[in-house]
């Protein structure tokens, strides 16, 4: 009996990790659902295949590492830096900085493990490490786990499926923006103006998917 409790809550834990990947990966993804990290997207887009892993092996790295230490900053630093901060300094004030120290923290061991890769691959990643810590992404990432209260299992899977859902969408991107070169499409529209009408049709079908009410 307690080892089919013990299957039992280790599946459902599966199974609610897994749902929270397919979260952040779909229906809450940072560039469809939150306009996260667009500018590197868009620079992204036209570069080689080689590249854009490049950029995005330290990104998922980053995103993964930096989410347990997003939670231990809200659930452990904060409680304890608000007994011993002024009274007029809320805590909500240095969020924005404790979060960019937890992803530049996340990028240093990144820089690290991506030493076990060979040397022309890991030479490679490790140029585009201190870009992939900087993203809006990651910071925006850390916020979103912050402001839904998730536990430590939950914001390491949203964070994870919010790298990987990145990276889907950079390929999506690339794969639309070979087909809108076109000679139908108007030279105007060519280019960058296609790339974001493109990933605005793709939020728009996101937003109707997963549904959204207007508060009155």
């Amino acid at each position: 009996m307690p080892a089919v409790n013990i299957d039992g809550s280790l599946l459902r834990g599966v199974l609610e990790f897994l749902s929270y990947m397919t979260l952040a990966v779909f229906a809450e993804n940072v560039i469809l659902a939150r306009a996260l990290g667009v500018t590197r997207l868009l620079k992204l887009v036209p570069d080689h295949k080689a590249q854009v892993w490049d950029y995005s092996l330290p990104f998922l790295l980053i995103m993964a590492l930096s989410a347990p230490l997003g939670w231990a900053a809200h659930n452990l630093f904060f409680p304890w830096l608000r007994g011993h901060l002024p009274a007029g300094l809320p805590v909500a004030s240095l969020r924005p900085v404790v979060y960019l120290t937890c992803a530049f923290l996340a990028a240093g061991a990144s820089w690290l493990l991506l030493g076990l890769l060979p040397r022309r691959q890991r030479q490679a990643c490790r140029a585009q490490t201190t870009l992939a810590g900087s993203s809006t992404a990651v910071l925006g990432t850390l916020l979103i786990c912050t402001n839904q209260n998730y536990t430590l299992p939950q914001s390491i899977a949203f964070g994870l499926g919010s790298g990987i859902g990145y990276v889907f969408i950079i390929f999506i991107v690339r794969e639309g923006r070979r087909r809108l070169r076109s000679k139908d499409v108007p030279a105007i529209f060519q280019g960058l103006p296609s790339s974001l009408i493109y990933v605005g049709i793709l939020s728009l079908a996101i937003y109707g998917l997963v549904g959204h009410a207007v508060v009155l």
